[in-house]
């Protein structure tokens, strides 16, 4: 989908939105490395977003068309404007959310609370390798869904068309 000048191709592929604070960009980008594979579309804002785009426009969008919302819950993210928001937004829109804690000795928000969350904070590696291999179950899981569908509704079509002939 192109919106402005920013591209997030939400069409087939598996799509995640990383919700986190800007001060830790730098552990948004290797998430974001980590799930640079085929059939997957990463949303962060910090490169979803063009200069001059309504920012919080972008990000709606961004969190409702999103398949997975992985939160990266750190000290930083509890004392963003932008983070709480976005897990609300999340909740409300029953997305999958995954809490990925960072920091030890430190509890996810209320709407979350109720969810396993992965620690971080105890195996970065091992957390990021997880996470890989989940986005990529569901995103294949996702392209073997669409593709059955589009198997079914060409079978629909064949059978209308053979109908028409009686």
């Amino acid at each position: 989908m192109l919106i402005g000048t920013a591209r997030y191709d939400s069409g087939m592929a598996y799509s995640v939105f990383i919700s986190y604070s800007t001060k830790d960009l730098h552990i948004a980008n290797h998430v974001r490395a980590a799930l640079s594979i085929p059939n997957v579309n990463v949303f962060i804002a910090e490169y979803s977003v063009p200069a001059s785009a309504p920012l919080n426009a972008f990000i709606e969008m961004g969190l409702r068309g999103c398949d997975l919302f992985v939160l990266l819950w750190s000290r930083n993210s509890k004392a963003s404007d932008y983070v709480p928001q976005e897990i609300g937004i999340a909740r409300g829109c029953n997305k999958t959310i995954l809490p990925i804690v960072l920091e030890e000795g430190l509890s996810v928000p209320g709407f979350v609370a109720d969810l396993k969350c992965l620690p971080a904070y105890k195996d970065y590696g091992q957390a990021l390798t997880w996470l890989q291999q989940f986005v990529h179950h569901n995103a294949t899981q996702q392209q073997q869904g669409t593709a059955l569908l589009v198997l079914a509704a060409l079978f629909g079509v064949v059978a209308l068309m053979g109908s028409d002939k009686d």
